[in-house]
């Protein structure tokens, strides 16, 4: 049976695996030549967090910190995504192959890593059985805020430690060696913050709600008397590793304090929970991108009403089970608030009808919450509700009743242990792995002791073998999750860009010690830069880019930005892009791209050849910096101006 056991568990690994190739199957063709559409901003920042990560071991580098892009300012990497747990290990992959292979490794990795964490931890772990474990992890790894996420966001997709996370926390109310659990917890609490710090800090808020949703109140200081101790040592080891990365994050150069108000009203609509997300093959692009504002990357719900429907009734059979209820209520409670400040539906702004996420969005931490993203706690609880109701409903109705096993002599089944883990006692209300406080009370000698010590709420007498009844569950779970079945990401070829920054001849063609200004500058320019900078493997520094950092042309705006603050060069030549023939230029206009120039420090400005409007563009460029400066030279797909005279670099 052991052996049997395994190849089961391999079959299911190697199934997550293949799954996650063929979602990110049209990136595995070309890596380094493709990157996937939906969100090539995001994945074009992870190449160069990737290729910044092996600085450290060839440079020297600090990994927090570069000054690489927004020269000469430059970015705080720490309070941006630098995924270290990631990216260092993974250096010699990246500089053998290069960033584009090493970012779909953990793209696949975090869809496989995440589902085959879930199976372990729900088989082994939480006592349910390998077909019930398999749906849960299957949903869990697959669902349709994973396929949103995996589009650029790795660290948020890549969710492998979290369940790992959830099973310690639960260990921890059994008897064991303080300092041994402590430290387990916190080494697995550094390997998360590596990855994504919001992961962390939702699998807090989820333990929370659902710890006070499932024990009885007045066991609460049982468990606080047995678990404090240890998540003090926890606390302890994982505050010393991250003091200095934290205090760097919130105290170090270029940080910020919470997000802008644009981000953090990115919330759900109400409607998109019961409609099938565009990533799905029941989906339907147009009615996503309504429900969420064609924000491709953030479709944290898209359920599908047969799902919605499922998991209700699902919650009500199995009501009086005290580990349904705890998930019901927490993923509810988490999908309320990832509705945001200002209810959504259809697509229509309610301004009326305000959430409760209005008052808690501005306290210290929560203010750096995208709240639609609260709803990928909603996701695991319905994932584990589907693993608990695959076990209760559907396994458990089709193994023989104790009575029936007594009869053929039949082995019933062993009880298992369910997320909480296993037999009761007086001080915690949780027990120990050797059997589940829901499934002990079912049958069992002690139950009505139980049902009296627990006022009632201990679970019915196990269900007798029903097949009728699991086929229609069954049936019921295929009709809500097979139109769930997600499609492959699109990728597509990446873009050419300037031959001075692939050919190696900025090393020639450019001064020593390069810092390019590109121009006009804006949203696009942020993120063509970041190719620029790995393409030259950060040998040219260029003063923007795309990252999160604070408004550095309005100081007192201390909340996060994307790429830096728009100066009056970058202002004034976004209007110029819309004209017909280049305007006139004042003396005023010289004197704030001169201002603007020495604050960049730039050797050049730079601007590719094939701009939209580039005739206009460039013969205003030129007025601007004449005469210190000499009109622009083409040079490998590119119009440079030297500027050193006007910066005085170089």
């Amino acid at each position: 049976m052991r052996i049997r056991g395994r190849t089961v568990d391999a079959l299911v690994y190697l199934s997550f695996v293949l799954g996650a190739v063929y979602i990110l199957g049209r990136l595995w063709l070309d890596p380094n030549g493709r990157y996937l559409t939906l969100n090539y901003q995001d994945s074009f920042n992870f190449e160069w967090i990737l290729t910044h990560a092996t600085e450290l071991f060839t440079k020297g580098e600090s990994p927090f910190f570069s000054d690489d892009v927004n020269y000469p300012l430059g970015v705080n990497l720490m309070a941006n995504t630098s995924i270290l747990t990631l990216a260092l290990p993974l250096t010699p992959v990246t500089l053998w192959l290069g960033p584009g292979v090493t970012f779909v490794i953990i793209s696949t990795l975090a869809l496989a890593g995440t589902a085959s964490a879930w199976y372990y931890v729900l088989s082994r772990h939480f006592g349910r059985s390998k077909l019930a474990a398999f749906v849960g992890a299957a949903f869990l790894g697959f669902a349709p805020a994973m396929m949103s996420h995996i589009a650029g966001h790795p660290n948020i997709a890549g969710q492998y430690f979290i369940p790992l996370i959830i099973a310690v926390v639960f260990r921890m109310k059994e008897p064991g060696n303080t300092w041994r659990q402590g430290i387990w917890l916190a080494v697995l609490v550094v390997l998360q913050a590596g990855i994504n710090e919001e992961m962390l800090f939702f699998t807090a808020m989820a333990l929370a709600v659902f710890i006070l949703s499932y024990v009885p109140w007045r066991d609460l200081p049982g468990y606080a008397r047995v678990m404090l101790p240890k998540c003090g040592v926890t606390l302890l080891v994982a505050g010393v590793v991250l003091a200095y990365p934290l205090y760097f994050q919130f105290a170090g150069p270029q940080h910020y304090s919470g997000l802008d108000a644009g981000v953090r009203a990115i919330n759900l609509d109400a409607k998109s929970y019961v409609t099938f997300g565009r990533y799905s093959i029941a989906g339907d692009v147009a009615e996503a991108s309504l429900l969420n504002k064609g924000n491709a990357s953030e479709e944290n719900s898209f359920f599908g009403w047969p799902l919605v429907l499922v998991m209700l009734a699902g919650a009500i059979f199995l009501w009086r089970s005290r580990l349904s209820r705890a998930l019901a209520i927490t993923g509810v409670v988490f999908a309320i608030c990832s509705l945001g400040d200002v209810i959504r539906f259809n697509g229509v702004d309610r301004t009326n009808f305000h959430g409760p996420w209005k008052w808690i969005a501005e306290l210290p931490l929560f203010d750096s919450v995208v709240p639609t993203r609260l709803a990928l706690i909603t996701t695991v609880c319905i994932g584990v509700g589907l693993a608990l109701m695959v076990d209760r409903l559907i396994v458990d109705r089709l193994r023989p009743s104790t009575a029936d096993a007594v009869k053929a002599e039949v082995p019933a089944r062993t009880p298992e242990p369910a997320l909480v883990g296993g037999s009761t006692d007086t001080a915690t209300g949780l027990g120990s792995s050797g059997g589940s406080a829901d499934a002990a009370a079912t049958g069992s000698n002690d139950a009505p002791a139980r049902r009296a010590r627990d006022g009632g709420d201990a679970q019915p007498p196990a269900p007798r073998r029903s097949p009728r009844a699991a086929l229609i569950w069954g049936v019921a779970l295929l009709v809500a999750l097979v139109p769930l079945f997600p499609t492959p990401q699109p990728a597509d070829g990446r873009p050419p860009i300037p031959a001075l920054f692939t050919n190696g001849n900025w090393r020639t063609k450019l001064p020593p010690n390069p810092v390019l200004a590109p121009l006009p500058g804006g949203w696009d320019d942020n993120i063509k830069m970041m190719r620029w900078s790995t393409e030259t493997n950060f040998e040219v520094k260029l003063t923007g880019g795309y990252f999160l950092g604070p408004n550095d042309t309005v100081p007192e705006d201390k909340f996060a930005h994307f790429g830096p603050g728009y100066r009056d060069t970058v202002l004034f030549l976004n209007r110029v892009i819309q004209m017909r023939t280049s305007p006139n230029v004042t003396e005023a206009d010289r004197a704030a791209i001169r201002a603007d120039i020495r604050h960049w420090k730039a050797t050049n400005l730079v601007m590719p050849v094939g701009y939209y409007n580039e005739k206009v563009l460039r013969e205003t460029i030129d007025k601007l910096v004449a005469p210190d400066a000499a009109p622009a030279q083409v040079v490998d797909g590119v119009y440079l101006w030297d500027v050193r005279s006007i910066s005085g670099n170089g």
